[in-house]
């Protein structure tokens, strides 16, 4: 979920708004969270389109021994500035007050993984507790990629909220615990973005905070350095806001006047909204500017920009969780000012799998130059993510897939093992103990969609 949005021309039909996911990479080893691309998006191992052929599952790698059962989601991001995907492992006890130290797992460039936690950081590992959201971004200017982990505790009455997590690069390539440079606040963040809000080169970050005994409302948190205070009369007054009836968030610039605006998705408010940017980082309401949903009871869990129609503004895909957790996937067309209209029933295929998809994800997934669609499903029956392919002019079709995944296989990523271009799939299981395992793409099948 990962960049700092820069100033760029768009050429309407010839670039392509990415959003998380490691499909850009800043240069830096900093994964990115928001980059325009070439609409060509070509692997270097593959050149036909084709779907992946994926291996039995391997394993790679015992974490450690433990006789807890927890939950570990692992996000990919190029960690120690080698060019290789890394993974970072975040963990929860769900209802519970345990708190769990972040894992490191380093690529070693031949296709593996070595646990590095303890090399990596120096001095004390920082803890998690309940995290909803990891952004990896270059937060203190080094140009290496750091972490914060939005975490919002203990979920049930009295909802006490957690410290949100810092990581920080250090001079020596390794990492520390940096939480002393966020705001001291038990709050209760859901969903958080980052971008750089004010054009001053730092990445800044907003926190979807909900409501808690803590009362502490949604915030801008902006950065100075690696220093992070919270930003005064950033945001709106918006009853929205005080209320905090927001549960998903991203950064992308609507309206191509070269700043960030800040989509917020709903959650039991009437609409979600898009703020705008004044270029200085200060945000105003837009009236209007995103279409209604099928009822007000529901979540917005996910926000994935791409420019679907080619008119070079950027559009969004929506995840939207009903109170039956089943979910449904908008598809949201901007029209040239920074306001959508609902475009879904003709641009993405319905589907009827009962299950909730908490993560969308864009790759290019049959290596056809363009940016289709995944929804990661939480089933443990049905693990497979469900796949729309991207005809090359903004329709998404279901195509059934086969990824070797069995039940329970809800902790995973994907990400570029081997450094060709592939879409491999990397499990983080705690049977217990806490193993990782990968199944890799092998390339192109026999047969092509």
């Amino acid at each position: 979920m990962r960049k700092t949005i820069q100033t760029i021309a768009l050429l309407a039909g010839a670039m392509l708004l990415v959003a998380s996911g490691g499909l850009a990479d800043s240069g830096n080893g900093s994964s990115t969270h928001l980059q325009y691309l070439p609409a060509v998006v070509r692997t270097r191992a593959q050149t036909r389109p084709c779907l992946p052929r994926y291996s039995e599952r391997e394993f790679l790698l015992q974490v450690n021994e433990t006789s807890i059962f927890y939950e570990a989601f692992p996000e990919a991001a190029d960690l120690n500035g080698d060019g290789l995907e890394d993974i970072v492992i975040q963990r929860t006890k769900y209802l519970t007050y345990e708190t769990f130290p972040l894992d490191i797992l380093l690529n070693d460039g031949q296709g593996g993984m070595i646990l590095a936690t303890s090399t990596m950081f120096s001095g004390p590992v920082p803890l998690v507790q309940n995290p909803t959201t990891v952004l990896v971004e270059d937060f203190n200017g080094d140009g290496r990629s750091d972490i914060y982990v939005a975490d919002h505790g203990y979920d049930l009455p009295p909802f006490p909220g957690y410290q949100n997590t810092l990581v920080l690069s250090t001079p020596e390539g390794q990492l520390v615990d940096a939480t002393a440079n966020l705001p001291q606040q038990m709050d209760f963040t859901h969903s958080a973005a980052a971008a750089d809000i004010d054009g001053d080169g730092d990445i800044d970050i907003y926190t979807g905070n909900n409501n808690s005994p803590a009362n502490i409302d949604p915030q801008i948190l902006v950065n100075n350095g690696g220093r992070f205070t919270v930003g005064a009369n950033r945001l709106p007054p918006l009853l929205d806001l005080d209320l905090n009836h927001f549960t998903s968030c991203e950064f992308c610039d609507v309206d191509n006047d070269g700043d960030p605006d800040l989509v917020l998705g709903a959650g039991t408010e009437d609409r979600s909204t898009v703020l705008r940017n004044d270029g200085a980082g200060v945000f105003t309401a837009m009236a209007g500017s995103m279409p209604a949903r099928e009822s007000i009871l529901d979540d917005a869990h996910d926000i994935e920009p791409l420019d679907i129609n080619g008119d070079g503004f950027v559009d969004l895909f929506m995840e939207q969780l009903r109170r039956n957790d089943t979910s449904y996937i908008q598809v949201l067309i901007n029209d040239g000012t920074g306001r959508f209209r609902d475009e879904s029933v003709s641009r993405l295929e319905a589907f009827d799998r009962p299950v909730s998809t908490p993560e969308l994800e864009l790759r290019d997934f049959d290596r056809d130059g363009d940016l289709d669609l995944l929804a990661m499903p939480w089933d443990a029956d049905n693990p497979d993510p469900l796949l729309f392919l991207n005809d090359g002019h903004g329709v998404f079709r279901r195509q059934a897939f086969d990824f070797g995944l069995q039940g329970g296989d809800l902790y995973l990523t994907f990400l570029d093992l081997e450094g060709d271009g592939g879409h491999d799939v990397l499990l983080t299981l705690n049977f217990p103990p806490d193993r990782v395992f990968v199944h890799r793409d092998l390339g192109c099948a026999a047969s092509t969609p």
